[in-house]
C-alpha cells in the first residue's frame, strides 16, 4: 500500500502541507477534516512521500477505510489486531507513523488512538474524517490526547490554475465557478456530463454515508426535498420557519425542530456552512436573517443546475466567503438600520460580510459591477454608515483599475486573495 503511494504523482497543495509541517515531530494527533473527496487523502499522501525519505517504509502503518482492502476492520479491536501484526516488522530504532483515512468508519476508534498515545512514546498519528461533529460533545470530553485540527477546503483559484495548468485569468475564474473545486474533477473527462456525473456521485456518497447512515435517517424523502430547497436558495436570507412554510406549500408537514436537525446534519457533513446575522449594536445574533453557503459550488450546481448569467452575483458571494474561511476568518453578517435622507425613513440594510481575525476587522460588500452609479451608491451606503477605521472593501467583477472612495477600496475579485 505504501509502495503504491510512493509511485503516485501528486500535485502538491502547499498551503496545507505547510500547516502540517508546523506540527511534525510533536505528539499532537494531526486531524484533517473536510468534505468527502476534498483531497484529505492526497494531502496525507503528500506527507507520506515527504517523510519516507527519513523513516523506513516498514514503520508506516496506513489504513484507508474507503479502500475495500480494509473492509474487515470494523472496530477498534480489529484495528488493534492489525497494528499488532504491523509491530512485528518495524524498525524499533525509528519512530512509528500511523495514518488512518476516514477513521469515523471504525467503531470506537478513539479507544485505539488513546491506547497508542499511552503505550507508545515514539509515535506520530495522522487521521482524517468527514464529519465536523466527531470532536464535539460527549466524545471530546472522553479524549485524553491532544490534537490539532486542520480543515481542508476545496481547490481555490490558485490551486485550480495549477491543476488545470493555466494562468489565472477572468476566463479561468468563470470556469472555476462553473466546474467547481473538488480535485477529483481532473480525474474524469473534462466536460459538463462527466463532471456532473462525478459530482452527483460525490453528493450521493456524502448524503448516504455521512448523513443517512451516520445519523440513521429514516425520512429520506423529506431530507432530499429540504437539501434541494437549500441548494436552490443558497445565499438567500431565511429561517427555519420560512423553510417550513415553503415545505407546507408543497404539502410536506415537518416541524421547525426537525428542519434545524437536518440542516445541522448537512453542516456536520460539510455540505453547507451557516453564517449568522448579528446586530452590530447589541452584538446579539438574530434567530432569523441567516444565510447558508455551499462548500463546493459545482456540487451545488450538480443538484440545482447553474445559470451562470443569473447566478453570478451569488456565486461571487460564495467564492468570497470560502476564501475568508480558508484563511481562518470568523465571518458574520451585519444588519443595520440607517436613516435614508431621500425617503426620510429608516431602512434596514445589510453588510455582506464582517470578517474578523487577530482582533482586526474587514467589512466586505460583493457585487458583479460598480459601473452603474445606482449600484455603486447602493454598495457604498452601508460601508459609509460605519464610523470606525477598519478596512472596507467592495469586491466586483469589472475590468477597471483600482478605486478608492472615502477610504472604501474597490477590488477586482481576481485580486481578492491579496488582501487576506
Amino acid at each position: 500500500m505504501i509502495q503504491d503511494i510512493l509511485k503516485e504523482k501528486i500535485i502538491q497543495r502547499k498551503f496545507y502541507l505547510q500547516q502540517i509541517e508546523n506540527f511534525l515531530g510533536t505528539k499532537l494527533v494531526k486531524v484533517l477534516v473536510g468534505q468527502r473527496r476534498v483531497g484529505k487523502s492526497y494531502i496525507l499522501k503528500q506527507v507520506i512521500q515527504k517523510l519516507v525519505k527519513q523513516i523506513p517504509i516498514n514503520n508506516f502503518f496506513y489504513i484507508n477505510k474507503e479502500d475495500l482492502a480494509w473492509d474487515d476492520i470494523k472496530d477498534y479491536k480489529d484495528l488493534q489486531n492489525e497494528f499488532n501484526k504491523f509491530l512485528n516488522q518495524i524498525d524499533k530504532n525509528n519512530k512509528i507513523f500511523v495514518w488512518i483515512d476516514e477513521i469515523q468508519e471504525i467503531k470506537d476508534w478513539e479507544k485505539f488512538i488513546t491506547h497508542l498515545q499511552t503505550k507508545h512514546k515514539n509515535i506520530e498519528i495522522f487521521i482524517t474524517w468527514s464529519n465536523s461533529e466527531l470532536l464535539s460533545g460527549d466524545l471530546a470530553s472522553r479524549l485524553t490526547w491532544r490534537y490539532v485540527e486542520i480543515e481542508i477546503f476545496p481547490l481555490n483559484l490558485e490551486e485550480f490554475s495549477i491543476f488545470k495548468k493555466e494562468n489565472i485569468s477572468k476566463q479561468l475564474f468563470l470556469e472555476h465557478l462553473k466546474y467547481g473545486w473538488l480535485p477529483g474533477i481532473f480525474e474524469v473527462k473534462y466536460n459538463d456530463k462527466a463532471i456532473y456525473d462525478y459530482l452527483k456521485w460525490v453528493y450521493n456518497t456524502i448524503v448516504l454515508k455521512d448523513i443517512v447512515k451516520y445519523y440513521n435517517v429514516k425520512n429520506i424523502e423529506f431530507m432530499d426535498s429540504l437539501y434541494k430547497f437549500i441548494f436552490s436558495n443558497i445565499w438567500n436570507i431565511f429561517s427555519a420557519k420560512t423553510i417550513s412554510d415553503y415545505l407546507k406549500s408543497q404539502k410536506i408537514k415537518i416541524s421547525t425542530d426537525s428542519i434545524l436537525t437536518y440542516l445541522q446534519y448537512a453542516i456536520n457533513a460539510f455540505l453547507i456552512h451557516l453564517v449568522k446575522s448579528q446586530d452590530p449594536k447589541t452584538k446579539k445574533y438574530f434567530e432569523i436573517y441567516n444565510k447558508y453557503y455551499t462548500w463546493d459550488l459545482w456540487l451545488r450546481n450538480s443538484i440545482v443546475w447553474v445559470n451562470l448569467a443569473l447566478d453570478i452575483w451569488w456565486l461571487l458571494e460564495n467564492y468570497v466567503f470560502l476564501n475568508l474561511k480558508r484563511k481562518w476568518y470568523n465571518v458574520k453578517i451585519w444588519r443595520l438600520k440607517i436613516y435614508d435622507k431621500e425617503s426620510k425613513k429608516y431602512k434596514n440594510i445589510e453588510i455582506d460580510f464582517i470578517a474578523e481575525k487577530n482582533w482586526k476587522v474587514k467589512y466586505i460588500q460583493i457585487t458583479t459591477s460598480v459601473l452603474d452609479e445606482n449600484t455603486k451608491r447602493r454598495e457604498l451606503k452601508p460601508l459609509q454608515s460605519l464610523k470606525d477605521n477598519w478596512e472596507k472593501y467592495i469586491v466586483h467583477f469589472d475590468d477597471i483599475d483600482y478605486w478608492e472612495i472615502e477610504g472604501i477600496k474597490f477590488i477586482n475579485i481576481l485580486d481578492f486573495h491579496k488582501i487576506l
